[in-house]
């Protein structure tokens, strides 16, 4: 197995190798190049990944990107921007091209259907990361840790086997109930109350998070 990693900064390629060496089990070779113009040469892979590039290219570029990146995907393509209104806005773009190609999507969304979502409010998760001493200063921030939000779409050549609902917010939870707000299998999204008359539904909707696949919606 090989991992091949693209990045144009020499900077970023120095961190990204210091840190593959314990993250990536497989075999990794890091090119210098703009993914842009520079993917002529790479071979396909079984799974493509492009995280927090594309808020950084001019948008006229973005259709020619991804259509290329999609066709180096063997199976799955993976990106990821930040989460907010902008990359939201981005990785709908990204996701309409993709089904438009005949991709399967296979997350977030338990659907192909248009995102059932619509502004002010937006499509995103959070993960809480540590910080470390150095990032700390550089924030002048006192807690050592951040919530990162983040956006992403996962696509297949594959179809999905099945299909669940996604928690597309925090919990609100209370005495004996919980309120999850969903995007659902039928590509509509809506909040759903689970109590203790649920019986198993309940207490499997206790346990999810901000982000995690309901199975029995």
């Amino acid at each position: 197995e090989q991992a091949v990693l693209l990045e144009a900064s020499a900077a970023v390629r120095k961190v990204g190798e210091t840190l593959a060496g314990d993250a990536i089990a497989a075999r990794t070779r890091w090119l210098a190049g703009d993914a842009t113009i520079d993917l002529a040469d790479i071979e396909p892979a079984d799974l493509v990944t492009c995280a927090y590039v594309l808020d950084e290219i001019i948008p006229a570029s973005l259709p020619k990107l991804i259509g290329r990146l999609w066709q180096l995907t063997g199976d799955t393509l993976l990106i990821v921007e930040p989460g907010t209104p902008a990359g939201w806005q981005r990785i709908l773009a990204v996701r309409r091209q993709l089904i438009e190609a005949g991709a399967h999507v296979l997350a977030p969304c338990p659907h192909q259907a248009p995102c059932p979502l619509a502004p002010p409010d937006w499509c995103h998760f959070s993960r809480r990361v540590a910080r470390s001493r150095l990032h700390r200063l550089a924030k002048d921030a006192d807690v050592p840790w951040e919530d990162e939000k983040f956006i992403y779409v996962a696509a297949s050549r594959e179809r999905p086997t099945s299909h669940q609902a996604r928690v597309l917010a925090p919990p609100k939870s209370g005495s004996g109930k919980v309120l999850l707000k969903l995007c659902r299998e039928d590509g509509t999204a809506a909040e759903r109350l689970f109590t203790k008359r649920d019986g198993a539904d309940f207490k499997l909707a206790r346990r999810l998070d901000w982000g995690d696949r309901l199975a029995s919606e």
